[in-house]
């Protein structure tokens, strides 16, 4: 069925013979550079914290406009971002968005050259949780600038995805804890007490018995402050242990959303090399601790990248696989077309040697996300505090802000963590 459906394309194929096989040499000369090797010296200047050489880079590869431009859209947000320049972070992210949603489909011509020759002539759409992740940047961006309204609505975008991409009948491989918590502490941070319990209380559904830290204390305050009794005597059954969950008139929050690790990257599989995988990168620390006057809270993950990207293209590994012995078969009945078109075995071997050298597995990705999103929040009294994330690795690194913390307030604040 799959070779009748790319018939046509085998027949032209064979009628220009002799010009598409100069331009099969020139694909596979092309394919030496290809995105990874575009990005290995802006993901080098990004490793060594030299943001502005990565972001020049980046801006110029984005102008080309070529099948790659969304990948360096999203990897030039996210160089904005740890550079703090945050408001063209958030014009970067928002030109992903708006180039993710015109290439959420693949054209007939697009899938039938990614048969006969590579994905990679197709234009890069984006992974599922990478269209997630644009949203759950823009949200954090604007957070950070203090634009609460505006990261309320792109975290909300963030769940819409989710509900469209369930009625499409995907899998919802994980709900984004992380969008949904950072909303209700929007929320809370704007004393919109009663958006951001319904926030809290959607969470806790999803989490079912997993047990979420920094989930209980709000829950059981806004329980409280709310006069929803029925719900604050189930919390405090659930969370028997928590005492202390009333922020003082004097007394405000620092949140810290800290970027972990690195996230995996696509290689060819080992089983069949024409279908990528994601292996996790190694990175030294799973958590840090948030401390200040004498307390200390640990970091806590809310949106696991490394396992959702994984899970997610193991999910559409049989529909690739098939995808490319479909392309095998495809390029073999073009080689032999190619043969009986020109009268020449030669040709029809070289057609085969061009077509089946053309292909590989399609390794493109956002390569400068973290493994993991994470949390943690610090009560502290009102008035100027040092507060420090120590990180738990071989390197003992450490981050410390001079913080104005006001009372009734939450205060957040940011760090990427990739050793």
């Amino acid at each position: 069925m799959r070779l009748l459906r790319y018939r046509s394309q085998i027949h032209a194929f064979a009628r220009r013979s002799r010009s598409n096989l100069v331009v099969l040499a020139g694909i596979l000369l092309a394919g030496c550079a290809n995105y990874s090797s575009r990005v290995r010296e802006p993901l080098l200047w990004i490793d060594s914290g030299q943001y502005d050489l990565a972001i020049d880079s980046l801006k110029k590869l984005a102008e080309k406009k070529d099948n790659d431009e969304l990948l360096y859209l999203m990897d030039l947000g996210t160089s904005y971002h740890l550079a703090g320049r945050y408001q063209e972070a958030i014009e970067a992210f928002h030109a992903a968005e708006k180039l993710a949603a015109v290439r959420d489909y693949t054209s007939l011509t697009e899938e039938a050259g990614s048969v006969l020759f590579s994905d990679e002539v197709v234009k890069y759409k984006g992974e599922d949780f990478e269209k997630l992740l644009i949203n759950v940047y823009l949200a954090i961006d604007y957070t950070l600038l203090g634009k609460y309204e505006d990261a309320v609505v792109e975290a909300r975008r963030v769940n819409h995805k989710l509900d469209i991409m369930i009625s499409k009948g995907k899998e919802p491989y994980e709900q984004n804890a992380f969008a949904k918590y950072l909303a209700a502490m929007l929320f809370e941070a704007q004393d919109e007490e009663n958006d951001a319990f319904v926030d809290y209380r959607q969470l806790l559904k999803w989490k079912g018995k997993e047990e979420v830290p920094y989930l209980a204390v709000p829950l059981l305050r806004l329980a409280d402050r709310l006069k929803a009794s029925q719900e604050f005597e189930e919390y405090k059954k659930r969370f028997g242990g928590i005492k202390d969950f009333k922020v003082g008139k004097k007394e405000g929050e620092v949140v810290v959303i800290l970027e972990n690790g690195k996230a995996p990257l696509k290689h060819p599989s080992e089983q069949f090399r024409l279908v990528p995988v994601f292996l996790r990168r190694f990175y030294t620390s799973q958590y840090g601790w948030l401390s200040s006057e004498g307390k200390r809270v640990k970091t806590y993950p809310l949106f696991d990248i490394e396992r959702t990207a994984i899970k997610e293209l193991d999910n559409r590994l049989g529909g690739i696989i098939a995808k490319k012995v479909a392309g095998v078969v495809v390029k073999q009945a073009a080689a032999v077309a190619v043969e009986k078109a020109t009268k020449s075995e030669a040709a029809g071997l070289l057609t085969a040697l061009l077509l089946h050298g053309t292909d590989s597995a399609d390794t493109r990705s956002w390569t400068t996300l973290p493994a993991k999103l994470q949390v943690a929040r610090l009560t502290l009294p009102a008035g100027r505090h040092e507060v420090r994330l120590d990180m738990v690795s071989t390197g003992g690194t450490a981050k410390v802000w001079n913080v104005d913390v006001k009372p009734g307030s939450l205060q957040f604040l940011h760090y990427r963590f990739r050793d």
